[in-house]
């Protein structure tokens, strides 16, 4: 994980947990999808308002994050997400091949 990006990865990872996409999330937490969008990129950063809102949707405080464990947690959930994707990747490439 990249540590310059520690909530935006959060929040991906808890969003992609829980099944929502970031429409879903961006609705229900009153943010703007792009902004949304930018947060999880580390193209910007979020006001405290608004990661209350978003966490509080997700199910969290933002007082209660304890950021060495999610930083653990998020890089767990990334080596999952990869280790998936590389699963696909022998299909794909004899596919692209026939």
């Amino acid at each position: 994980m990249q540590g310059e990006n520690f909530w935006g990865e959060l929040i991906r990872c808890l969003r992609e947990e829980k099944g929502l996409s970031q429409r879903v999330l961006a609705d229900r937490a009153s943010v703007n999808r792009s902004t949304l969008r930018r947060i999880e990129a580390g193209k910007t950063s979020a006001d405290i308002e608004m990661m209350e809102r978003v966490l509080s949707y997700l199910g969290y405080e933002l007082e209660a994050i304890d950021m060495e464990a999610h930083r653990a947690r998020i890089a767990e959930l990334r080596a999952k997400y990869m280790a998936e994707q590389a699963q696909h990747i022998p299909r794909l490439i004899s596919f692209r091949l026939e």
